[in-house]
């Protein structure tokens, strides 16, 4: 999140550099995308501690699971339901966002072997935020002498709101041959751009939440000398605001009979608006160790703004756990989140 002065106050929605381990908060399509009878996701970012005293703290955890159609077919159809929390504080402001969804996919099969499925979700959930107006100062409290201790005429808003949210998103996959994976998919989150002003609407408070909508696109490809490389493109909008995010891991498989990995990768960020598409804001390395079909993933972002021009590291550390159980399809032996 960021803030502005002069009357405005912006914010960014939920947000990682490892958008790929969690996927439930990407695009509710892909839950229950896995060769595997449950899934456990969780991811933890912790942004600009150098910058500031009380850094910014993004947690997303999930749970889905995956079912084979009821429907007796030749197809090997099957469906998915999820639960996924998400909270997002800003501790200089005791800012708390919380939101908990639940998700449900239907994953058509194209072919009776299953390697190709078209897959449509809906999620729906309920977001809550508040804030703690006590720790806040304002320029009439200031005493003229050594701190804010005056009394405030600034009128306060309920410092608690609440609302539903809506999203929806399609997903296509392609195992074309071994451990070989091709993946695209979309988003939309934020349907009914519910307001999340803490204030009453006669007040001024309409402020909307903008949609978010979502592009996502995923190769497995496998190398030689038991290496598989995994090139990812994300692309977001939200209101005037977009993203574009490339990169790479490249997993190597040190043990095929114990499925341990390691994995590393190089990512880039560029961030700009509808009038033009910006540049460079960040690049990203990620380091992971995978054990069967564990995966604890460590990435860092190193900011490429004028904020860092100026001598602050803004940067931002994630670390992420996922976890699929009971593999079902040896066809792809790579972990897909």
């Amino acid at each position: 999140m960021g803030n502005g002065f002069g009357g405005a106050l912006w914010a960014q929605d939920r947000h990682f550099s490892q958008f790929y381990a969690s996927p439930l908060t990407m695009n509710p399509a892909l839950t229950g995308a896995f060769t595997g009878n449950f899934r456990l996701a969780g991811i933890y970012r912790d942004q600009w501690r150098a910058a500031i005293e009380r850094p910014f703290t993004t947690l997303s955890t999930a749970l889905d699971f995956r079912f084979r159609s009821p429907v007796v077919s030749q197809y090997k159809d099957a469906f998915g339901v999820g639960l996924v929390f998400y909270k997002d504080e800003v501790r200089n402001f005791d800012f708390t966002a919380n939101e908990i969804n639940i998700s449900a996919a239907y994953h058509k099969a194209l072919d009776f072997k299953g390697l190709q499925y078209v897959s449509g979700a809906i999620q729906a959930g309920v977001s809550q935020r508040n804030i703690n107006f006590n720790n806040l100062t304002f320029q009439d409290m200031f005493n003229q002498r050594d701190g804010y201790t005056l009394p405030t005429a600034e009128r306060f808003p309920g410092n608690n709101i609440s609302f539903m949210d809506i999203a929806a998103g399609i997903n296509y996959s392609w195992i074309y041959r071994k451990n070989a994976l091709f993946q695209i998919g979309g988003a939309v989150h934020h349907l009914t751009e519910p307001t999340i002003s803490f204030f009453p609407r006669s007040e001024g408070g309409d402020s909307r939440l903008y949609r978010r909508f979502q592009i996502h696109s995923a190769m497995i490809l496998p190398m030689p000398g038991n290496l598989f490389l995994s090139p990812r493109l994300h692309f977001l909008q939200q209101g005037p605001h977009r993203e574009w995010m490339a990169g790479a891991n490249l997993r190597f498989l040190t043990n095929d009979y114990s499925g341990v990995a390691l994995h590393t990768g190089l990512w880039a960020r560029l961030v700009g608006d509808v009038q033009q598409i910006g540049g460079l804001e960040s690049g990203s390395v990620f380091f992971g160790i995978e054990w069967s079909n564990m995966l604890l993933g460590m990435s860092y972002d190193m900011g490429i703004s004028e904020i860092s021009n100026l001598g602050y590291r803004r940067g931002a550390f994630e670390i992420s756990l996922g976890f699929v159980n009971e593999y079902s399809d040896e066809v792809v032996l790579c972990p897909t989140f």
